[in-house]
Parts: C-alpha cells; structure tokens; sequence
C-alpha cells in the first residue's frame, strides 16, 4: 500500500478551504494534516507536523505565501501554489513550487497537480517506472535535462519558445536552436512549470512569456512562428487573454 502524501493547507478563504477539502477527500494519495488561515498558524503547524505537500495560497494575512515559504526550517517541501493573481505565477516558478493553479481550481487540475508531485517524488528517489530514457527531471535551477541522440543537455525552461509533438518524439525549439529528444510530449509537459507553459493542441505547448499576440484562435509566437489553437484548448487561451500575457 503507498502512503499517502501528508499535506497542509494554508488558505484563509473559507470556500476556498472547504472546496480543496472535497478535493482532497476524493484522492486516496492525499491526507489532510493540517489547515492555517494565516502564515503564522501555518509556521507553526509546519514545524510540529513536518508535512510532505503545501498546498498553498499567496494573499495571506501580514506575510504572503511566498515570504513564508523562505521562513520555513529545514528542508523545503514540494509546494503547490493556488492563488486567485496569475501575477504571482512567475514569482511561483522562481522559488520552486511543483505546479500554479488558479483559484478556483477545478478537480481535473488539481489530480494533475497532485501528480506532478508524484512523479517529481519518484525521480528524485530514483524509483519512477516511467521516466523515458531522456532521464527528465527539473532541477532547483529550473533546467531540464534532456537526451538528445546520444547527448544530454540541460535546457532552461525560460529558454524555451515552444515544443512540438511528432509521434514518439518531442521537437524542442530554443533560441537559435531545436533539440529533438524521443519521448512523448505528454511525459514532458508534466514537467513543465505551469502557468509559464501551456499546451494550446494536440501538438503544440508554448511559453506564455514568448507569446507575440494571440486573438484566442492562433497565436503568434515571438519568434515568428503561427500555431493554430485546438477547440479544446481555447479556453485556457481565453483565460490567458482575460488576465493578460
């Protein structure tokens, strides 16, 4: 049987605690040790209960999510960001959280959020069955370590326009240069930060910060390139639109 993951969460919204609650209760990886309202509270339920996942908001009363993140001792748990300001996504990905989600978060999201918390758990221990033989894992630094033929590099993940799928194989374009590594995308963008990345068909993921313009339908990326957005994939690209590049 594997243990669950023990997480607290610090929110000092009541609908947004009980919403994450029923999140919570419908995956068995997960078991709730705690709940903080308030970045003290959640200092001190830290520190006596040592939990393994911090699900975590940022607008929090006298110190913000991200101020209490470097107050914590010891060694810095996986972190799961949720927050009502895609603002604050950036600053997310500086120091190191797992994934972003922005409130409020619907159940389909937060179970691939929980999983990039797995899987980023078994690559570090080593242990993760489905880690292709790009041998990807990201790093504190925000770099990717990616098998290109019979190379490895490390890429940084804000170095990085755009990916594109073919088949068993992922086309990854940077500035002046292409990296194509064989895996399949969907391994890859698991990894990805999140908001910074998102996929906008069944072909393509893109960085947000390399986004030239988009009309909702297609995107023009800053390095000229035109992508068709998917029907099914039009709604994240709203969002994006409605809260601004």
């Amino acid at each position: 049987m594997v243990t669950p993951l023990r997480c607290l969460l610090i929110d000092d919204e009541p609908l947004a605690q009980d919403l994450l609650l029923d999140h919570i209760a419908q995956l068995p990886a997960l078991e709730v040790v705690g709940v903080a309202s308030n970045a003290l509270q959640a200092i001190e339920l830290y520190q006596e209960l040592r939990p393994d996942l911090l699900l975590l908001d940022i607008n929090l009363p006298r110190m913000n999510g991200y101020e209490l993140l470097s107050s914590l001792p010891g060694k810095a748990p996986w972190v799961i960001v949720i927050s009502g300001y895609q603002e604050f996504a950036f600053e997310g990905f500086e120091n190191n959280v797992v994934d972003f989600l922005l409130k409020p978060v619907t159940f389909s999201r937060f179970v691939r959020a929980v999983t990039k918390v797995q899987e980023r758990i078994q690559a570090a221990e080593g242990v993760s069955p489905t880690l292709p033989l790009a041998t990807q894992v990201l790093s504190p630094t925000g770099q990717l370590s990616i098998k290109d033929g019979n190379k490895l590099i490390n890429i940084v993940c804000q170095d990085i326009i755009l990916i594109e799928a073919m088949s068993d194989y992922v086309k990854i374009q940077l500035p002046g240069q292409v990296v194509v590594s064989h895996q399949r995308v969907s391994a890859l963008e698991k990894l990805l930060p999140a908001p910074m990345f998102i996929r906008v068909n069944r072909s393509f993921i893109v960085n947000t910060a390399k986004i030239l313009e988009t009309n909702g339908q297609r995107i023009e990326m800053q390095n000229g390139h035109t992508i068709r957005v998917g029907p099914t994939y039009r709604g994240v690209v709203g969002s994006l639109i409605r809260n601004g590049l």
